[in-house]
Parts: structure tokens; sequence; C-alpha cells
């Protein structure tokens, strides 16, 4: 079933000092196998994952790309969280797996709880938002994993822009493409409230 475990959320808000903000987001597959794919992936050996925002040194955000994604198709990081594992180790671990960086968390952004729909059957996913800073590390040749095949770093109306991008795919992808929007799109709206805020 793969329930939202509320206590564990606001746990973290109160550790690191954020406002607990969840946003729900629904998205229906007419296509059987992206569904089949994440209802094998939550059944297997994770409960959601750790979306995470970098800010580099020059105060850019990095997004990335893998060889198998449609071409100009890039996306803020992610990474799966275990069933028992602890979501704040995760986002380190992951970090560090995926990009070879050693970060500080700067914010929590929240939660989105995905509901993914096809036919009759519903599956739960949740991503979990982190704002990061870069402290260390060299970004791809330090990570463990090799599955991201290039960075690039972007302004947050750039940032924007990637998001419409996934938004706009096309084709086989475009499943993917929506659900990639989501956590992006949040966390573009969540920088942009605190650009206004300054």
């Amino acid at each position: 079933m793969n329930n939202f475990n509320e206590k564990e959320f606001m746990e973290i808000c109160k550790k690191l000092n954020a406002e607990p903000r969840i946003e729900e987001i629904t998205i229906e597959y007419a296509n059987r196998s992206f569904f089949n794919k994440m209802k094998k992936s939550v059944e297997k050996d994770r409960r959601g994952e750790v979306v995470f925002c970098v800010i580099r040194p020059n105060g850019k955000y990095i997004v990335v790309t893998c060889d198998e994604y449609p071409d100009g198709i890039f996306r803020i990081p992610t990474g799966g969280i275990g069933h028992e594992e602890d979501i704040i180790q995760a986002v380190y671990r992951e970090t560090e797996e995926e990009l070879g960086l050693k970060v500080d968390i700067e914010n929590f952004a929240g939660v989105i709880k995905f509901k993914f729909k096809h036919a009759d059957e519903t599956v739960y996913f949740y991503s979990y938002l982190f704002i990061l800073r870069e402290k260390g590390g060299k970004i791809l040749e330090d990570a463990i994993d090799d599955e991201i095949s290039e960075i690039r770093e972007v302004d947050i109306e750039e940032l924007r822009q990637v998001a419409e991008a996934l938004l706009g795919i096309q084709g086989r992808w475009s499943h993917w493409g929506k659900f990639r929007y989501g956590s992006t799109m949040a966390i573009y709206k969540y920088l942009a409230l605190k650009e206004m805020k300054k």
C-alpha cells in the first residue's frame, strides 16, 4: 500500500525548521508500462525518493541528464529511499553517489504525494524535496554511480524552462516527463517564492 508516514514527515520539518508543505499530484496513465514500472519499484525496494536541488558556489542550480533521455531533456536529480531508510541520510547518500558531492541542507521544501493511476489500480509514491548547498567533492568525478551523463548549471528562469520541457515530451517518454515535471516544477516554485520574499 505504501502509506505516508505523517509522524516522520513532521519530525523532518521540526529538525530542519521547515514549514510543513505537502502537494498532492494525481497522474492518470493510459499506458500501463510506466505505471507497472513504478508499481514494481515500490513493491521491490523504495517508498519514495529524495529530490536534491544543489546550489553551486556560483549560485546556480544543478540539473542532470542521462544517455537514454530524449535529446535536450534535463531534470533536478533524485534518488530512491529504501522502505526502512532515514530520509535525511538518504539525501546525503544519494547526493554523494549520484553527483560525487558533499552538501549541507539549506532547506526542506516539503513533500509531493504522487498518486499514479491506471484503470482501477493506484500506486502511491512520495518525493521529498531538499535544497542543498555544495561544500565539497568533484562533481561526477567522485560519483559512485555512473547513470548521470551530463550536468548543467542553470539560474532560476532556466530551471522553469527545464521543467516545462519535461511536460512537453511526446511519445513513449511522455509519462515519465509528467512525473519528473512535478518534482522539478515544485523546486522551481519554492525557489521563486523565496526570491520574491528577499
